[in-house]
């Protein structure tokens, strides 16, 4: 963890010297912004279970400090927060949470390209969302807490690339993913992942994609993993705004206990569709075929779509995906599943202070031929701007899962108020 910061640090702070606005101190000096937030939530069913339920209400504190400067060509987007978790009956359950998101980007004229990111967190929370991701995207990792432990987990992740043309480029990306749980499970994991990649468009209308993943895992209570996926895609571009494209790949998964390897082949067709600046549309749908060491070999139709709408006033976001999803480097490393999942979200100023939101999700996951989970949930959230420095937020969530096994179903309903002072 320490070698981690030290990289991420060191890497902001070439960024940061390298950046033009730098050299205007004052300028950046005012684009650092403390806030505070303080916020009360109540949730039904702590641990999401069944039976015996735990209901309580908490409240977290939370300081933090965001710092944006961010251009076409270089800059950092940062957001971070330390804060401490107060349970009102359940005392045991208090906690130190964190959390710390950045993007940073830096484009050379001789067109080497930079780019960082980094995500951690540190949280109780029986579901994970999926890193990289906001809470618009409303997207959540498959695999969930049964009894409410503390949990970190870090992902940095260094892209080098080399544009040679406006669409061009080669380059690669590296991976760092340590996840860490107080949990008496030792479920804690560690990811290596270095992914080598490139696009070339041999005229405005044909382009090919190649890239490579080596994956390299290790877990501290089931076999290690080394994986490999080869990637190919054939790309073309019927209009300026419209794109065709068809996908193959190959994955390949060892692990230590032999007996759990498995391949995929895939195969897919795509359209990607631009309508305006802010709105775009993509789909793909394709084949696989799983084939295992033991056990039955899994097949089925694999699809994803995107549907985003970005304005000022108004963004909405739709997500679908299916086929099969790995669960790896989380808090029960499921593995491979079969898996459907529908996503989506809406937020509309109605006033310039004034806004309002909901969002929903479905999933279902087959574990085998007695266990097929579906989890869906829907909430509403609004947000009160009074004054440019402060803003009040409410929101409510209803989420249930149901299974063929009853241990492993839940409902819960959680609200919260949110109070920020930002300078």
């Amino acid at each position: 963890m320490k070698k981690t910061a030290c990289f991420v640090f060191s890497a902001v702070a070439l960024m940061l010297t390298q950046s033009p606005h730098v050299a205007y101190g004052a300028d950046w000096l005012s684009q650092i912004h403390p806030y505070i937030s303080v916020k009360g939530e109540y949730s039904d069913n702590l641990n999401l279970t069944p039976d015996d339920q735990k209901r309580d209400f908490y409240t977290t504190v939370s300081p933090g400090v965001k710092f944006n400067n961010m251009t076409e060509k270089s800059g950092i987007d940062l957001n971070a927060s330390v804060g401490y978790v107060f349970y009102s009956e359940y005392n045991d359950f208090n906690h130190v949470n964190a959390n710390v998101n950045l993007d940073s980007k830096y484009l050379t004229r001789s067109g080497i390209n930079l780019y960082l990111r980094n995500a951690y967190t540190r949280s109780d929370s029986p579901r994970e969302r999926e890193y990289f991701t906001t809470s618009a995207d409303n997207k959540f990792l498959l695999a969930k807490e049964t009894q409410r432990s503390v949990y970190w987990r870090n992902v940095v992740e260094p892209i080098v690339e080399y544009q040679f043309g406006p669409e061009s480029r080669i380059g690669v990306r590296y991976r760092n993913n340590v996840y860490r749980n107080e949990g008496p499970e030792n479920v804690n994991s560690i990811e290596n992942y270095v992914n080598p990649f490139v696009t070339y468009w041999l005229n405005r209308q044909h382009g090919i994609s190649l890239d490579y993943g080596y994956t390299n895992g290790f877990f501290e209570n089931s076999p290690d993993l080394n994986g490999h996926k080869a990637t190919g895609a054939y790309m073309f571009r019927f209009t300026p705004r419209a794109t065709a494209s068809l996908h193959g790949a190959y994955t390949r998964k060892i692990f230590t206990e032999e007996l759990l390897d498995y391949e995929i082949y895939e195969t897919a067709l795509g359209l990607s569709y631009q309508f305006s600046p802010s709105w775009f549309v993509s789909g793909q749908a394709g084949y696989y075929w799983q084939e295992t060491e033991i056990g039955e070999n899994n097949n089925g139709v694999t699809f994803k779509g995107d549907i985003a709408y970005l304005e000022a006033r108004t963004t909405f976001r739709v997500s679908v995906q299916g086929g099969y999803t790995e669960d790896f480097f989380t808090s029960q490393n499921l593995g491979f599943r079969k898996y459907y999942r529908a996503t989506g979200s809406i937020n509309h100023f109605l006033h310039q202070r004034v806004s309002i939101g909901c969002l929903g999700s479905a999933e279902r996951t087959e574990f085998d031929t007695e266990r097929i989970d579906t989890i869906w949930g829907a909430g509403a959230n609004i947000a009160f701007i009074p004054f440019k420095w402060m803003t009040l937020s409410a929101e409510y969530m209803y989420r249930q899962q149901n299974s063929d096994l009853e241990i492993n179903e839940y409902k819960e309903n959680r609200g919260m108020l949110i109070l920020t002072l930002t300078y």
